[in-house]
């Protein structure tokens, strides 16, 4: 069925809006992919679609001449869309960051991933396409945030924290009261190094603790690293 200019038009202003709308959630949270990554792959994914609606139209056209030719045509055009969905992992590797033994980015690639599929489905047609891109975005946006602050809920007290501080030993005892004061249980400690600077004994040690509800990582930080006898600290 032959596709109007116009229609093509819409699909991808389309196409824009979805991921923008995404891309915007992703770039208010400051991601390795964000507003104008999410919008392109988006378009990108309806524009090839497109082309493959065009392309069997092409080969329709074909067939009525010769049905040999036609029929290859049709066959080879089934490629196209499936090299997006494999494709698009490329990018999304590239959001997906490795520090420190630990893994950041998955959500973001993963939602890479299923913008192209919306570009996809767009671009290819449809009212009950349409229905479907529609309400997948409505879905997927509150999914993200709520899923993302029920764990963070419910893993708080899992997790463990690490840092590395370095501070005068003769002052260790206020270090861990002012931890135990902010509803801090450490786990345990790791003695890495005892230096010698200024006259001062300092330690250097790594610290694993997990926070209670009413405390944030970053919040614990800048109250240890208010500490006078506290000379460094960082997440380790």
């Amino acid at each position: 069925m032959q596709v109007s200019i116009f229609e093509m038009v819409l699909r991808v202003l389309a196409a824009a809006v979805c991921g923008a709308v995404i891309g915007f959630e992703r770039e208010m949270k400051r991601k390795p992919a964000g507003f104008l990554t999410f919008t392109l792959v988006c378009v990108g994914s309806c524009l090839i679609a497109l082309l493959q609606v065009n392309l069997v139209n092409e080969a329709v056209k074909l067939a009525h001449d010769n049905p040999d030719i036609g029929h290859v045509i049709r066959t080879d055009m089934g490629r196209i869309i499936a090299q997006v969905v494999s494709g698009i992992g490329f990018l999304g590797a590239g959001t997906i960051i490795h520090n420190r033994g630990g893994v950041t980015g998955i959500t973001t690639a993963a939602l890479l991933w299923l913008v192209s599929a919306l570009g996809l489905i767009i671009g290819i047609g449809g009212t009950a396409n349409y229905v479907i891109a529609a309400v997948t975005v409505v879905l997927v946006l509150p999914l993200s945030y709520f899923s993302r602050k029920l764990g963070e809920k419910i893993s708080q007290k899992r997790i463990v924290h690490r840092i590395r501080i370095v501070f005068d030993e003769n002052f260790e005892k206020i270090i861990f009261d002012n931890l135990a004061r902010q509803g801090i249980i450490v786990r345990k400690t790791y003695l890495i190094n005892k230096i010698k600077k200024d006259n001062i004994n300092l330690k250097e040690s790594i610290i694993y603790f997990t926070l209670p509800k009413t405390r944030s990582f970053s919040e614990v930080m800048h109250q240890i690293s208010m500490l006078d006898a506290v000379h460094e600290i960082e997440e380790a």
